[in-house]
């Protein structure tokens, strides 16, 4: 992706897992959650330091702050480490305890996923570089290999296939994903997951539940003007669709959002401005 993007000097920062960990796995003993982003908040720090940058932009959108599902009054976010809650508490840690003059922020704060991907639908030179999918990358503690392919059973390979196919055409989809993804049975129970018709949303990086609703409605708008709506998209027009009646206000609200709560440099809201 960086090669494609024109950039050939990048800083590279190598990370290993301890073997030990693996080992441990093994053994039974479970893993728990990395908040990644956090760890890579402070490594982007220690980077700028080192390399003299003054802005560190990280691509967290506004969908991150949702969380998964309510445990004992307390929201619980898969994803707390993207959200802009994490960002303001991040943004303070580094001013008061680290360094001043780096500012941190995320440059896609004010939009949604789904308004992203529609932008990403404008750059065709990434569709079959760009991989957005933890089962493809999954080792299994070190048992298995790397796959590099989208596995096309898991709730981001569903969620990134619903916001990329109303904005392209159906075989430009189904190329980067090597099937479609609306004709499988088997996803029907992560379909209810990602908008909402089930306890909790898949501990995944994926949109927001009403984004989710979204994406499903404006798939189903262009499945019936091809006259073609296979069993996911059927099952969300039978079952789903009818209980809402502004779906299309909604999807308009969502498409054109533009959240004020970020910490972006004045410079740079004008290029998400133009993009969106």
């Amino acid at each position: 992706m960086i090669r494609i993007a024109g950039y050939h000097d990048p800083i590279m920062v190598i990370r290993k897992i301890d073997p030990k960990l693996f080992e441990l796995n093994r053994q039974g003993f479970l893993n728990g959650h990395t908040p990644f982003t956090a760890y890579l908040s402070f490594l982007s720090a220690f980077c700028a330091v080192l390399f003299d940058y003054k802005l560190i932009a990280f691509s967290n959108e506004q969908s991150a702050n949702e969380g998964n599902v309510w445990y004992f009054g307390k929201e619980v976010n898969h994803q707390y480490s993207k959200s802009f809650k994490f960002e303001k508490k991040f943004r303070h840690y580094l001013h008061n305890y680290l360094v001043k003059g780096i500012e941190y922020f995320s440059f896609l704060r004010p939009l949604y996923e789904l308004q992203i991907a529609k932008i990403f639908t404008g750059y065709p030179k990434y569709f079959k570089s760009f991989l957005s999918c933890n089962q493809a990358i999954a080792t299994k503690s070190g048992t298995k290999e790397v796959s590099n392919h989208w596995c096309g059973k898991c709730p981001k390979c569903l969620f990134i296939f619903v916001s990329l196919y109303p904005f392209l055409d159906k075989k430009e989809v189904i190329a980067i994903f090597k099937q479609d993804l609306f004709c499988k049975k088997d996803l029907l129970q992560i379909m209810k997951e990602l908008i909402g018709e089930s306890d909790f949303k898949p501990f995944e990086c994926v949109g927001t539940k009403k984004e989710s609703i979204t994406a499903f409605y404006l798939s189903l708008k262009k499945a019936r003007q091809a006259q073609e709506i296979p069993f996911l998209l059927s099952y969300f027009k039978d079952k789903i669709s009818t209980r809402y009646f502004n779906l299309e206000s909604e999807s308009r609200r969502i498409l054109s959002s533009y959240s004020s709560k970020h910490n972006l440099p004045i410079a740079l809201r004008k290029i998400l401005k133009d993009k969106d």
